[in-house]
């Protein structure tokens, strides 16, 4: 009499299978990366007994920002936070201690347990507790060590903006016009907590343009200007400043105006939104005109103001520049510079820039105007630090 064939159940083929192992170990990691983010996941008890559970970003002497699933991100102020404990590892930056890479050890760092009052940072070496008025800022222990002890190379660290625009216009008289601008500054360190110590600044603008018609000459119009300015730190507002500056003119017959000075700044203003800095200098300029007879060497001096404010949250900036560069030898050879932009945001770091460019040129030649003026428009494209 034949056999019955074996009938297994879903149990008994599962344990059977061959891919059993895969299956089992795939829920194992499962458990495993629940239970991690279970377990490392930050706590926020408010001093009502409301709690969260998220994630600690950073921290100062007003609050702290926290993320949760809930909430969203959050600030906080010290004084409605009953307990906060969070296992990942925060450098507390104060007030009473320059951070140096000589003092960097010297900074506490480990995970956070913290009250309305007092910051408690537990670490394999030591436990130490700093009263929330001293804390300047928490930031983010990898973060602390990258900004302290690594330097973005030549190509890394640079911030600025970049703005383009072009106007085309096809009848009886047929025109080109094209501006274009771009500033970078590289600050070194590159975060706002450590006292700066070296920053360089770049700049270059240009606005070219056309207008012919049949039968008659074709006008031109040709500015540009490029910068290139290294500043030096004694302290965290005042430094040394070495520039160079060249301008082109086309319609004032100046060829190339070279300036190289040597001399102080000052950062009268500095916080999250706005910036003021001043500078002055000793300087020697060379102008080469068209017509060679009316180039001349100057020594003398230059005068500036540098203004940049955030106007609002979501990005909306005004940063304005004016320099006065008087000569000694010549005193009927001094000129003016000022430029303004207003850039509104628009998607990212795209935005619509709204730009105004004046120069003035005491020595111009008989025949141009001393007075040059461009108002430009177009788009803007934030370049954020790497």
């Amino acid at each position: 009499m034949p056999s019955k064939p074996d009938i297994l159940t879903h149990t008994e083929v599962l344990r059977k299978s061959p891919i059993r192992p895969a299956i089992l170990l795939f829920l194992a990691l499962i458990a495993t990366a629940v239970h991690a983010q279970t377990e490392t996941a930050d706590t926020l008890v408010f001093v009502n007994g409301e709690q969260l559970t998220g994630e600690l970003v950073k921290a100062d002497g007003g609050g702290i920002t926290f993320n949760s699933a809930m909430a969203g991100s959050i600030v906080v102020p010290w004084a409605k936070i009953k307990t906060l404990n969070s296992s990942k590892s925060f450098a507390i930056v104060t007030a009473k201690l320059k951070v140096t890479k000589k003092t960097a050890p010297q900074v506490p760092q480990g995970a956070i347990t913290a009250d309305a009052t007092t910051i408690t940072v537990t670490s394999p070496k030591e436990t130490k507790t700093v009263p929330v008025a001293d804390a300047q800022l928490l930031v983010d222990s990898g973060e602390f060590d990258k900004a302290v002890f690594h330097h973005p190379g030549f190509t890394g660290g640079w911030a600025g903006v970049a703005t383009g625009g072009v106007s085309i216009v096809n009848s009886t008289q047929n025109s080109r016009t094209f501006n274009g601008a771009i500033n970078l500054v590289k600050s070194n360190p590159t975060v706002a907590w450590l006292a700066p110590r070296t920053r360089s600044i770049l700049g270059y603008s240009q606005s070219y343009g056309t207008t012919s018609q049949v039968g008659t000459a074709t006008v031109k119009a040709n500015i540009w200007q490029a910068s290139l300015e290294r500043d030096q730190y004694f302290s965290p507002r005042l430094f040394a400043a070495g520039t160079a500056v060249f301008n082109h003119s086309y319609a004032q017959t100046l060829q190339l105006q070279q300036a190289y000075g040597l001399g102080i700044g000052m950062t009268v203003i500095k916080n999250a939104r706005r910036q003021v800095d001043v500078n002055g200098n000793v300087e020697y300029t060379k102008e080469s005109f068209f017509n060679a007879t009316q180039n001349v060497n100057l020594v003398g001096s230059t005068f500036s103001e540098a203004y940049f404010e955030r106007l609002t949250k979501r990005g909306l900036v005004f940063n304005e520049f004016a320099s006065l560069t008087p000569s000694y030898n010549v005193p009927s050879a001094y000129s003016l510079h000022a430029t303004s932009n207003l850039i509104f945001p628009v998607f990212k770091g795209l935005g619509f820039n709204v730009g105004f460019v004046d120069d003035y040129l005491n020595n111009a030649p008989v025949g141009s105007n001393k007075n040059s003026t461009q108002f430009n428009t177009g788009i803007s494209y934030t370049i954020r630090p790497r």
